[in-house]
């Protein structure tokens, strides 16, 4: 940025844009469908050679599996970083998808990763489960999981496992799949419960200076076999540290082997201790590597070992150099090219492999100030707090109690972002966000760090990530209570309630929500009415429905009074609930009615057909089966209006509950289809079978 003003050129980005001074730009891109059948896995890298051996062996364990068997064929990949299992695990993708008409899932564990929750999570949405329809707990996921997976021929990838019990509780139910998983460990339970070990050790000598000659195939090679053997040994034999170093040759058309050879024989650091081993030598590698790049490149480089979180994006790497976005993507486009330390995915994003982010780390270390590196640090913070407010406003609307003012960041104006577009921005982004919290955090700007779980709270519940959510939130608390922002501490405390009443742990949630209540007493009346809502929430979540009603009632009066239109609406909704509960029939419909026409007032049109749901389902339940119908009939027409997918899914089962009260097998079937073809266009179709009420042996 220069002369106080944006200068970020988004030439050839598509997508909606976000811009905000000093911060730089967020790009949110237009959905693209997920596909019915997951196909998850990238492609393998290009020039692999040889584990002839390993991919004989997968062959055979493809060939082995079988629904009559009881349990999965399981394969463990172990050895140590940088060794090839991830491209081990690609190749396998490639080649044995096709025996796995089902599909092949992709979970990556580790650091950077998900949770054994948010993994079967993923693995639920992957499989066509709508994430409304996902349950909260884990346990409930894994089971959802194991109905959905019964007899299905799945190739499942499970890439960084940690430890055993990550691939044990998402084993799918069927023989006729095949399980793989890649270790930097031995998963010793996995081997007792019969896994096949298929441990990786760096590629043979042959085959390392086959890599090299195909990623470097001009004859300077082949004119020196001598010192191409010596080249692959001074890499270690690993994949990753081969590739960089033909690339770096690649770049250099001038240079013979023997002049890289010698380069590598003498570090940058000539004067230091002489280092041993193989990762002492791909550490060789790169600073050598590292040595030989234009300065402009060597900063790029270094800005890279701060990066937070698995992936990266050019925008943030822009914030943090304080440069255009063009500019920047020039840099990476040349690391990517003459280095491979850096890798362009598929997406339009970039990764770094642990052992380059560690060096590019020490790098920084040893050549950048400490105030530098917090600059730069900073900046990665604020254009993740950018695009998590921009997408919060965007997907849940400007009404929503916020303590944070988005406005802020992001202007008065209306944030014209795509919804879709805006939710999976922050799908993509959810481990980098709660990675920048903790750096966050760490560096002592805990008013970012609370701030960025308050946007980042909506993507939380609707998705039901629970164990990033509870450390999320915990995060928040704590930095709310450090910045001295008591409003914030409540807000935070709450939204932690929330995730522990999912949980079922409800004493935490009350612990919680009563500390929240104790300090918005304090602070600001409509964040009272909010922890009463929470409170009243989970009062109704344990069968006590006439505490609830009295919690909601409070804070019904408290939104009547500050003449918030939503806010109103959706007390109204919540005092119906309780009404339900208590089998008060013709006040719940009266508080149902009030709900709906408030929510009409106040422009909330999407809570209009979930209020009537709830109403059809009092009046289901109340045997006035003429009123459910009608009111279901309205919520259909609605739904459609608003193209509310899995609304629709959910009237049309509601429907069929109805016809089967009444008798009517024929109508309950039609609508179960009903419901069960809304649920596929939203992915599996098996899936969508099981959420909308079949059983395996109902006829289609």
């Amino acid at each position: 940025m220069g002369d106080g003003g944006l200068v970020n050129d988004f030439s050839g980005v598509g997508g909606q844009v976000i811009q905000a001074r000093d911060i730089g730009s967020v790009t949110f891109a237009a959905h693209v469908p997920e596909p019915v059948v997951p196909a998850q896995a990238p492609a393998p890298p290009e020039g692999f050679v040889d584990r002839a051996d390993e991919r004989a062996m997968l062959r055979e364990l493809a060939a082995a599996t079988d629904a009559s068997r009881d349990r999965p064929v399981v394969a463990v990949l172990d050895g140590m970083r940088g060794v090839g299992k991830t491209a081990l695990l690609r190749k396998a993708a490639a080649e044995l998808s096709g025996g796995f008409p089902d599909g092949v899932p992709h979970v990556v564990f580790g650091l950077d990763g998900q949770s054994p929750s948010g993994a079967a999570g993923g693995l639920l949405q992957a499989l066509g489960v709508p994430a409304e329809r996902i349950p909260s707990d884990f346990a409930g996921r894994v089971a959802q999981l194991r109905s959905l997976t019964a007899r299905q021929a799945l190739l499942m990838l499970f890439d960084d496992v940690t430890e055993a019990a990550q691939v044990t509780a998402l084993l799918p139910s069927s023989g006729a799949a095949l399980v793989l998983a890649a270790a930097n460990t031995s998963l010793e339970e996995l081997y007792v419960d019969g896994a096949t070990r298929m441990p990786l050790t760096p590629l043979r000598p042959e085959h390392a200076v086959a890599l090299l000659r195909w990623v470097c195939p001009d004859e300077r090679l082949a004119r020196a076999p001598e010192d191409c053997e010596v080249l692959a040994e001074l890499c270690g034999n690993l994949p990753l540290a081969l590739r960089t170093v033909a690339t770096r040759l690649t770049a250099r058309p001038h240079w013979t082997v023997r002049r890289l050879v010698e380069e590598l024989r003498t570090t940058p650091d000539e004067g230091a201790t002489r280092r041993s081993g193989v990762l002492d030598k791909v550490d060789r590698v790169f600073d050598t590597v590292y040595a030989g790049l234009p300065g402009h490149l060597r900063e790029v480089y270094r800005t890279l070992g701060l990066m937070v979180g698995g992936r990266f994006s050019v925008e943030v790497l822009a914030a943090m150099s304080d440069r255009r976005v063009l500019d920047v993507s020039h840099d990476l486009e040349e690391l990517v090219d003459q280095t491979a330390m850096v890798e362009a995915r598929p997406d339009g994003t970039f990764g770094l492999h642990r052992l380059v982010r560690r060096h590019a780390l020490r790098v920084s270390l040893n050549e950048d100030s400490e105030a530098e590196r917090a600059d730069r640090l900073s900046r990665a913070v604020d254009w993740w707090l950018l695009g998590a407010t921009a997408a919060d406003v965007a997907s849940t609307g400007p009404q929503r109690l916020r303590i944070a003012d988005p406005e802020r960041l992001l202007g008065a104006g209306v944030v014209d972002l795509d919804k879709r577009a805006a939710r999976d921005w922050l799908h993509r982004e959810r481990d980098n966000i709660v990675a920048a919290m903790e750096a966050a955090a760490a560096q002592g700007w805990h008013d970012r760090a609370w701030r960025l779980f308050e946007a980042f709270f909506a993507y939380l519940d609707a998705r039901r990530p629970l164990a990033l959510w509870v450390r999320a939130a915990t995060l928040a608390v704590r930095s709310a209570e450090l910045d001295g922002d008591r409003a914030a501490e409540a807000r935070c405390r709450c939204l932690l309630g929330k995730a522990y009443q999912e949980l079922e742990r409800y004493r935490e949630a009350e612990a919680e929500l009563e500390r929240a209540r104790a300090i918005a007493s304090e602070c600001d009346e409509l964040l009272l009415a909010s922890t009463y809502d929470f409170t009243g929430n989970l009062s109704l979540r344990q069968g006590q429905p006439a505490d609830a009603l009295e919690w909601f009632r409070k804070a019904l009066d408290i939104n009547i009074r500050r003449g918030t239109g939503r806010g109103t609406a959706m007390q109204t909704w919540f005092v119906g609930r309780a009404q339900g509960a208590l089998n008060r029939v013709d006040e719940a419909l009266a508080s149902f009615a009030d709900a709906v026409r408030l929510a009409n007032a106040a422009e909330a049109a999407n809570l209009e057909p979930r209020i009537l749901l709830d109403a059809a389902a009092v009046s289901t339940g109340a045997g006035r089966y003429d009123e459910a119908g009608r009111v279901l009939a309205e919520a259909h027409a609605l739904a459609v209006e608003l193209e509310l997918t899995a609304i629709q899914a959910d009237v049309a089962k509601a429907r069929a509950t109805l016809a089967d009260k009444l008798g009517d097998a024929e109508s309950a079937h039609d609508y179960r289809s009903q419901a069960a073809e809304a649920y596929a266009s939203m992915g599996n179709p098996r899936a969508a079978r099981l959420l909308a009420g079949f059983t395996e042996h109902d006829p289609a």
